[in-house]
C-alpha cells in the first residue's frame, strides 16, 4: 500500500470510529436524559397536587405519582400515559359511582397499593375498580377493590399481570353482579396470588389464550369460582375455589391443564367442583375435590387424562354422560363418596387404570398391591340416579338396600360394565 492509498484507509478508519462514537454519545444521552427527566409527583392534603387526577394531568410517559395516606374522592381516572401510580398504606381511591375507577388506555401502566372503591353501576356498561382495553404490559399489584361491580376488566390486553390482589365484589344476583377478574381475547396474561370474593363469576376468561392462573383463591361467588369458554391453551395451578355456588366450569376449549387445585364445599343442589364441558385433550393431575355435590361433571369431553387426583366425601366423583369418549382415568384416590363414579349410557369407551376405591371388596393373593379381581366402578343404583335423578329419593331404603345385596350376589345385575381390571388396594399417597 503507497503512502496516498494509507492516507485514504485511515480517513475512511476515522471516519467510521468517529460515527460509531458520536452514535453511541447520542443513544446513551437519549436514555440517561429520559431517566432524568423521569419525575415522582407527590399527592397528599398538604402537597403542592392534592388530587390523583391533578397528578395524571402532569404526568409524561415515565413519570411516577406517589400517593400518600388519604382519601381521594376522584370520580372516573383516565390513563393515557405509560405511568406508575404507588400509594402508601391506608390510601382509598373513591370512584364516585361514576364510571370507571381507573380506565388504562396506554401500555406499561402499573397500579400498586390502593384501595379502589365505588365503580359505577349499569345496565348497558360493565363498570370496573380498574378496566384496561387493548394495552400491553400493565401491572396491577396489590390493589385493594371493594365495592365495584366488576373487579378487574382487561378487554385485549397482552402481557399483564395481575398479582396478589384482593377484590370483593358487590353482586347481588347473576344479572346485575360482576366479575372479580374478567378477561376478553386477552393472551399471555398473568394471574396470580389473587383473593376473590362475592361476585357473580370470580374469575371469568373468554377468547383468551396462553394465560397463567396459578395460587388464587376464588370463594363465596353467586355463580362459579372460575368460568372459561372459548379458552383454549391454559394452564392453572395450585387455585382454590371453595363455597361457590359451583367451583369451576371449563368449556368449548382445549389443552388446558390443570394441576395441584382444590376444589372444596361447592355444595347445592346440581353444585360441581369442576364442569367439563366440550372440551379436549386436556389433564386434570394432583386435584383435591373434597365436599362437593358433583366433584367433576363430565359432558362431551375427550382424550382428558384424570391422574392423581383425590375425590373425597363428594355426591358424586366423577359423573360421566355418555357423549365422552377416550378418557383415562389413572392412579386417582375415590374415598368416602356416595357414588364414585355414575353415567347414563350403558357401554363406554372411558378407561379406569390403577384406582383406589374405598369401596372395593376384592382380595390381594399375590401380594402386587392390586386387586386380583376387577372393581365395578358403577352400581345399579348409580346408574338409575343418572338416568331418573327423582329416585335419589329411595336412597338408603330398604328396597335399594335390598337390591343392592342381590347385585352382590349375582353381578349381572349390574346394568353397565364400567370396570378398573386392576385397582389399587391402598390409597395413593
Amino acid at each position: 500500500m503507497n503512502h496516498k492509498q494509507n492516507q485514504i484507509y485511515n480517513c475512511i478508519f476515522l471516519s467510521r470510529k468517529n460515527s460509531f462514537f458520536i452514535f453511541t454519545f447520542l443513544f446513551f444521552s437519549i436514555i440517561t436524559t429520559s431517566s432524568i427527566l423521569a419525575k415522582t409527583i407527590s399527592v397528599c392534603s398538604h402537597c403542592t397536587v392534592k388530587s390523583v387526577k391533578a397528578a395524571i394531568n402532569l404526568t409524561q410517559n415515565g413519570d411516577t405519582i406517589l400517593v400518600k395516606v388519604g382519601i381521594y374522592k376522584e370520580g372516573f381516572l383516565p390513563i393515557t400515559k405509560s405511568i406508575s401510580i404507588i400509594g402508601e398504606a391506608g390510601v382509598v381511591i373513591d370512584g364516585l359511582k361514576e364510571k370507571h375507577v381507573f380506565g388504562i388506555y396506554s401500555n406499561g401502566v402499573r397500579l400498586q397499593n390502593l384501595k379502589i372503591i365505588g365503580s359505577g353501576i349499569s345496565d348497558l356498561t360493565e363498570f370496573a375498580g380498574v378496566y384496561a382495553e387493548k394495552v400491553k404490559n400493565c401491572h396491577f399489584e396489590n390493589l385493594e377493590l371493594e365495592d365495584n361491580v366488576y373487579g378487574f376488566y382487561l378487554a385485549e390486553t397482552t402481557n399483564c399481570t395481575l398479582k396478589n390482589n384482593v377484590s370483593i365484589g358487590n353482586a347481588k344476583n347473576e344479572v346485575l353482579g360482576g366479575n372479580g377478574i374478567h378477561l376478553w381475547s386477552a393472551s399471555h396474561n398473568k394471574i396470580i396470588g389473587n383473593k376473590l370474593k362475592k361476585h357473580r363469576d370470580g374469575i371469568y376468561l373468554e377468547f383468551s389464550e396462553n394465560l397463567e392462573i396459578e395460587g388464587n383463591e376464588s370463594k363465596e361467588n353467586i355463580r362459579y369460582g372460575m368460568h372459561f369458554m372459548f379458552s383454549s391453551h391454559n394452564q392453572f395451578n395450585r387455585n382454590v375455589f371453595k363455597n361457590n355456588s359451583a367451583g369451576v366450569a371449563v368449556m368449548y376449549s382445549k389443552d388446558i391443564f390443570m394441576e395441584a387445585n382444590e376444589f372444596l364445599d361447592n355444595w347445592g343442589e346440581s353444585s360441581n367442583g369442576i364442569l367439563l364441558k366440550d372440551i379436549a385433550d386436556s389433564t386434570l393431575s394432583k386435584n383435591r375435590f373434597e365436599g362437593n355435590t358433583i366433584a367433576v361433571f363430565a359432558d362431551g369431553i375427550s382424550n382428558i387424562k384424570f391422574q392423581k387426583n383425590d375425590f373425597i366425601n363428594n355426591g358424586w366423583g366423577i359423573k360421566i354422560l355418555g357423549n365422552t369418549d377416550y378418557n383415562r382415568i389413572i392412579d386417582n384416590n375415590f374415598i368416602k363418596n356416595v357414588f364414585d363414579i355414575s353415567t347414563n349410557t350403558k357401554s363406554t369407551t372411558n378407561e379406569f387404570i390403577n384406582n383406589y376405591w374405598d369401596h372395593y371388596e376384592g382380595y390381594d393373593l399375590d401380594k402386587d398391591h392390586f386387586g386380583d379381581i376387577p372393581h365395578k366402578t358403577i352400581h345399579f343404583f348409580g346408574y338409575w340416579i343418572a338416568v331418573y335423578p327423582f329416585l335419589m329419593v329411595l336412597y338408603e331404603s330398604p328396597v335399594v338396600l335390598f337390591l343392592q345385596g342381590i347385585e352382590k350376589a349375582f353381578p349381572i345385575v349390574t346394568p353397565i360394565e364400567f370396570e378398573d381390571q386392576h385397582p389399587r388396594m391402598k390409597e395413593r399417597i
